[in-house]
Formats: structure tokens, C-alpha cells, sequence
């Protein structure tokens, strides 16, 4: 509420409506035909900054139909609860305009007024100095002390008309901030079991570099927030063969982050046999995948894509599969690339779906280019129908034929760089395959 001298009475009318009788505001003082109202009177507390004789005090004391008003003297003995009796409470600053500002009457008084703030009282200030008080706005309103008596009656009703609305405001936001101190434990106790997750999660993720004899294996992640909805793993099945894959669950964060895990666990890279063992297809890796997540009758649409390739390091033949998922890149030493493609549609459609083995010769200098769609905008501009190649960014075939650490590094740096990036929209994972030219010529 504005501040009001001597001066501005004329505007307490505009600057103070008066409030109108309610169901849910108590009616304080006679009724406008004179007849008494049947509502409690006004309960007005009394702080004397001063001694002197104040005349606007002398006539409240003197009232007895509106208001019931009682002298209160707070020092270090007083029960400061005795405020809540009271629906208003009244300053009698007695000094003169030329008062000291330091004074120890007005130190006092401001004291008060921060104690009955805290407790949600409105205060009104009589006083020939309110520029005094001018640090006091909300719920503190000065009136001159030789001003008119009905002017200082209206500030007091209206005073006493809206405490109750501010006392339940009060009590609304105190219980909002124990609301929101519960949310903000709950929030940091989910924070804390997230980044043990996606530590986990990095755990079971393979090296960041593998290699085997003129083969080598780079991989880079990055989620979207602390659990990722991609999975890879590089795996030697025996002494000339690896498996290796990228999955993508669709969507990302802790439900897509679970299913990888199961992915993780369902994958059957090899089959027992009586007297030996044998390395599963491609094919029939995806389609073993693909008949146990269609078995779960999985919620909300988690299907996933996925690349699956054995690699025969004696013969440099990379068998494949692909299941709805982004094709891998071939760059060769000639400077030509091309995609890898393969029948197969999304994994956890239906049970029998069958999914096509492929093959390629690698040859000295190759590179095999597995990535999740979430790399997807940041490579290709724009993608026709398969078969056809997809049109890349400017200096992106350069930048995807530079050495592996380089390449890994300049995507990050890429990604980093990119608009939006601290709320990247989607998890990023590369799975790369380096048949190095020197090695293989050693």
C-alpha cells in the first residue's frame, strides 16, 4: 500500500478502496444506518515511538463501538504471540518533521515494523515524518498524525479487511515452499540414481578403441541426458571373427535406457553345439532379437533399429545385417563411398520377421561407418528414397575420411558447436572400422 502524508490525504480515496462486505472477510464497525453491527469490533495494538501526546491515539482510545484498542510495549520481556490478538496495530511516532533520523525511538520503531511484517499485520504509522518509514510499503501506511480521524479509521478497516486473505496467502505459500523443498530432495535423490545409471550404462559399453591385428574398432557416445536409449558393443567370437552392433531404442532417457540393457542380454552371438560351436548369422542374430522383444508386447511403441556385422579377420569379409536402422557408410582409399544396405524393418514388430545377410570385402584403407540417426542432421542435408545416396553437408565426406581419433574428436567439437546443444534432441552414438593400410601391408 502507498505511503500517505498530510499532503496526499486527498488521495487516499483512489489510492484505497474501501472494502465491501463479504462471506469470506469479517465487517468491522457499525453499519452504514447506525445501527450496530452483530461482528466482533476492531482489535487495535498500540506502539508508542514516543511519549508525546498524540491526538489521533487519544481519540481511538476513546472509541468504543468500532474498535477495542490496547497499548502494547514490546521490549526483550514481552511475548512477541500477544501480536496475533490483534487485527491492526497502530505506531504513534509523536516527533516532529525535523526529527533525527537516527534517533533511537525511530530505530525502534523500525524494528517493530519488520517484526509485524513477518507476522502479517498491517501497520498504520502516525507520524509527521513519514519519509521516515518510506523502506516499509507492503502493508504499512502513514497518515499524519493531526490528519482526519476518519481518514486513519478507513486505512485501519481496510488494513483489518485484507489480513485474513494475507495470513491464507501466507499459509499457501509456506506450504508451497515445504512442497517444493520435498520436490527439490526427491529431484536430487532421481539426480543422484540417474548418473549412477548412465555411469552403468558407460560401463557396459566397450573401449573407445579396439583393435586386432590390421583392424581397429573407434566408438563414440553421446547421450541426450544421463541414460541413452543407443547401445553398442564390440566382441571377439574366437580367434578370427568379431561381432559388433549399434542398436537404437526409439526415444531416449530411462525407459529407451532400460531396453538397451535388455538388448545387451537377448543378443546370441554364438550357438552351442555338441561338439563345438558355431557363429550365428547376422540374420538370425537380428530375427532371435527381434521374436523375443515382439514376445514382450512391449508398451508406447519401443521398437529399436539395429546393424549387426561379423567380421572374418583372415578373409576381410564383413557379413552384415540391418533392421530399419540408418545404413552404414563404406569409404574406400579410391575416394569412393557408398551405403550398405539390407532388408529388415524395425526389431519388435512382430514374431517372424526375417531380416537379409549381407557381404563385403574389405580391402587395405577401408572404412566401415556405423552410426544412430541422432548423427543423422548433423552429416545429410537431405535423403531421397533408398537406394539412392544421401546428399551430405559441405566437407563432411572430408571430414568422415580423416584419421579415426581426429574424426571423433572434430564430431564432438561438431555436436558441441551446433545450435541447441546443451538440449541435444537426440543420443548420438558411432561405431567405426578402420582396415589399416599399413598394418595390413606389415
Amino acid at each position: 500500500m502507498p505511503s500517505l502524508s498530510n499532503k496526499s490525504g486527498a488521495n487516499i480515496g483512489r489510492a484505497m478502496k474501501l472494502p465491501t462486505p463479504s462471506t469470506t472477510s469479517p465487517v468491522f464497525g457499525p453499519t452504514s444506518s447506525g445501527r450496530r453491527s452483530s461482528v466482533k469490533p476492531l482489535r487495535i495494538g498500540i506502539l508508542r515511538a514516543h511519549q508525546g501526546d498524540d491526538a489521533l491515539v487519544r481519540r481511538l482510545d476513546a472509541v468504543t463501538d468500532w474498535c477495542h484498542c490496547e497499548t502494547v510495549v514490546l521490549d526483550n520481556d514481552t511475548d512477541f504471540g500477544i501480536l496475533n490478538n490483534f487485527d491492526v496495530v497502530v505506531i504513534s511516532d509523536t516527533a516532529g518533521p525535523d526529527g533525527d533520523a537516527g534517533d533511537t525511538a525511530l530505530k525502534q520503531a523500525h524494528k517493530h515494523l519488520e517484526l509485524l511484517r513477518k507476522r502479517q499485520i498491517g501497520v498504520m504509522i502516525s507520524t509527521r515524518r513519514p519519509w521516515r518509514y518510506a523502506g516499509f510499503d507492503s502493508g504499512v501506511v502513514c497518515v499524519s498524525a493531526d490528519g482526519s480521524f476518519e481518514q486513519a479509521r478507513g486505512v485501519l478497516t481496510a488494513l483489518a479487511h485484507v489480513r485474513p486473505m494475507i495470513l491464507q496467502i501466507d499459509k499457501q505459500y509456506a506450504a508451497m515452499q515445504r512442497l517444493g523443498k520435498s520436490l527439490a530432495r526427491r529431484f536430487e535423490a532421481t539426480n543422484r540414481e540417474l548418473q549412477l545409471a548412465s555411469r552403468l550404462q558407460r560401463d557396459f559399453l566397450p573401449h573407445e578403441s579396439l583393435s586386432s591385428g590390421p583392424f581397429r574398432f573407434y566408438t563414440l557416445f553421446r547421450p541426450c541426458s544421463w541414460v541413452s536409449g543407443d547401445i553398442f558393443d564390440i566382441f571377439r567370437l574366437d580367434e578370427s571373427h568379431w561381432g559388433f552392433y549399434l542398436a537404437d531404442a526409439v526415444g531416449h532417457g530411462v525407459a529407451a535406457g532400460l531396453l538397451t540393457m535388455y538388448i545387451k542380454h537377448a543378443i546370441r552371438p554364438k550357438r552351442i553345439l555338441n561338439d563345438g560351436y558355431e557363429i550365428v548369422p547376422p540374420s538370425q542374430v537380428l530375427s532371435h532379437l527381434n521374436d523375443l522383444l515382439a514376445q514382450q508386447g512391449l508398451p508406447d511403441s519401443q521398437f529399436i533399429t539395429g546393424w549387426y556385422g561379423v567380421l572374418n579377420t583372415e578373409s576381410n569379409e564383413l557379413k552384415y545385417a540391418v533392421a530399419g536402422h540408418p545404413p552404414a557408410l563404406l569409404f574406400s582409399p579410391n575416394n569412393d563411398v557408398r551405403e550398405l544396405h539390407g532388408d529388415g524393418c524395425l526389431l519388435g514388430l512382430g514374431v517372424g520377421e526375417r531380416f537379409s545377410d549381407e557381404t563385403v570385402t574389405l580391402s587395405p584403407g577401408d572404412r566401415v561407418f556405423i552410426y544412430s540417426d541422432g548423427l543423422e542432421p548433423t552429416l545429410i542435408t537431405h535423403r531421397p528414397p533408398l537406394p539412392k545416396m544421401p546428399v551430405f553437408e559441405d566437407g563432411m565426406i572430408d571430414m568422415l575420411r580423416s584419421p579415426a581419433p581426429s574424426l571423433m574428436d572434430r564430431l564432438r567439437t561438431l555436436l558441441d558447436n551446433m545450435p541447441g546443444s546443451l538440449a541435444q534432441a537426440d543420443d548420438v552414438s558411432v561405431v567405426v572400422l578402420d582396415f589399416d593400410n599399413m598394418q595390413s601391408k606389415a
